[in-house]
């Protein structure tokens, strides 16, 4: 077996326009123009255990000339974002890097939302005009790392994760400040919604010690992520809304890191309530959505024509893109699911990620999709998922004249259930992930995640 990339942790969240538990206010008003303020949260803790195989301490993958048994020249391995690695059991009393891959080891972690501290901050400034302030902090409850250590007493991640103004009326709604993206919006809610609101899923990484764990990010769903942001929301009608926004541009590394323009991101929802019932409502979801983004260089990569290298321009620019759409829905019970999307430029787990674009400037295409199905019947719940990611290589990745020797992430395929019981506001469960890495060049990783943990919001 063959392992993973250099992975880069995320975060995925709890998001904040799904329903929520009622919230507790800290100040009601009593004049129609006074302030109201309230508080909502939650707080969860999950033994995690990983077990299968882990990525190699080098990050290599198979031989590049197999047939040759000096040869130690291998593929360096490229994606995926996140990834299950670190804790290697070494196979005898002298380590090897490359081939010491065996994982089994237990964390205690917080969830795919892990500890969040909300205060929401409300007042109807016209008759037309009300103004929301959303102030969010989200923890985990796991030791940092510093220095790829985790230290007895570390302390825990902290991520300042929403801060915005909202500003809504007749006229739809207008907001400012650090919020979630709209990209992969509905992607992520139905993951929530349908199976990861409780749980762990993907940990991100075997030592991950971010505010939140992955759920399905990176195995099917992409992270629409939190950003500065401008953006607008129109009307409501007949369950229609569109919303569209400016955010702050990303780079994706240190040679494509010159912004030319904001990031524009859109999405289109369809939302109906067929029975608003107080626990679980029947309900129909759909949408679609889209990403654009220019993103140039500043230094030039020289061409070598004896390697059919072109080279790339300083003043070179590349359009990334991407689009999907979904949709998930209940009743009497029951909920199903699926999404999908695909661009250029993009990532496994999100976008403008590690697998964005060649060494020669052209932007690989990806693409991932998720279905999931859940029922409910009373205070009990079962979920089962499957999703898949997917890079697809460029010519000059499968070239042979490439001097690069690489072997690109193919797929991330995950199958992941859970099961659920309620004591309303507290929330037991298990859900497990089984995982499966495939890279270009035949290198594969397996690996099993199973989470079993309590979670109790307000």
């Amino acid at each position: 077996m063959r392992a993973l990339v250099v992975c880069a942790g995320v975060v995925p969240a709890l998001l904040s326009s799904l329903p929520a538990r009622a919230e507790i206010f800290l100040l009601k008003k009593e004049k129609a123009d006074d302030w109201e303020v309230s508080t909502n949260g939650r707080v969860d803790a999950y033994l995690n255990w990983i077990g299968g195989e882990t990525i190699d301490a080098d990050g290599l993958g198979n031989k590049v000339d197999p047939d040759d048994p000096a040869s130690t020249d291998r593929y360096i391995l490229v994606g995926p974002q996140i990834s299950i690695r670190g804790n290697p059991t070494p196979a005898g009393a002298v380590g090897n890097t490359v081939t010491d891959t065996d994982l089994n080891t237990f964390r205690i972690r917080g969830g795919f939302a892990s500890t969040i501290l909300a205060f929401n901050v409300y007042k109807q400034v016209l008759p037309d005009v009300k103004l929301t302030i959303k102030l969010a902090l989200w923890a985990g409850i796991q030791n940092a790392q510093n220095n790829n250590v985790r230290q007895f007493n570390d302390a825990a991640s902290v991520d300042f994760r929403e801060q915005y103004v909202d500003l809504s009326g007749s006229w739809g709604a207008a907001w400012g400040g650090r919020r979630l993206g709209l990209f992969n919006r509905g992607g992520m809610k139905m993951n929530w919604a349908l199976i990861h609101q409780h749980g762990v899923g993907h940990p991100c990484n075997v030592d991950s010690s971010g505010a939140a764990t992955c759920g399905h990010t990176g195995v099917g769903s992409m992270f629409p992520s939190r950003h500065a942001q401008l953006g607008y929301a129109t009307p409501e009608l007949a369950g229609v809304q569109l919303s569209v926004a400016a955010l702050d541009p990303a780079m994706i590394d240190a040679s494509w890191n010159r912004t030319v323009a904001p990031r524009f991101e859109g999405e289109l929802t369809f939302r109906r309530v067929l029975d608003d019932k107080p626990a679980v409502k029947d309900e129909v979801n759909a949408w679609v959505n889209g990403l654009t983004q220019m993103v140039g260089r500043t230094k030039e990569s020289p061409s070598n024509p004896d390697a059919q290298d072109p080279g790339i321009p300083a003043d070179a620019v590349r359009n990334v893109w991407g689009a999907g759409g979904g949709a998930w829905g209940r009743y009497a019970g029951f909920g199903i699911g699926a999404t999908g999307w695909f661009g250029e430029g993009l990532g496994t787990a999100w976008a403008l990620g590690n697998t964005a674009i060649d060494s020669i400037g052209e932007l690989r295409m990806h693409y991932g999709y998720l279905a999931a199905a859940n029922y409910r019947a009373g205070d009990f719940e079962v979920a089962v998922t499957y999703g898949s990611t997917n890079v697809v290589e460029t010519d000059w990745d499968k070239a042979p004249s490439n001097p690069v020797k690489i072997s690109v992430i193919e797929e991330v395929r995950g199958i992941g259930g859970k099961i659920a019981y309620y004591m309303t506001p507290v929330v037991f469960s298990i859900d497990g992930m089984n995982l499966k890495h495939t890279w270009h060049r035949g290198e594969t990783q397996d690996a099993n995640v199973v989470s079993a943990g309590v979670l109790a919001e307000w």
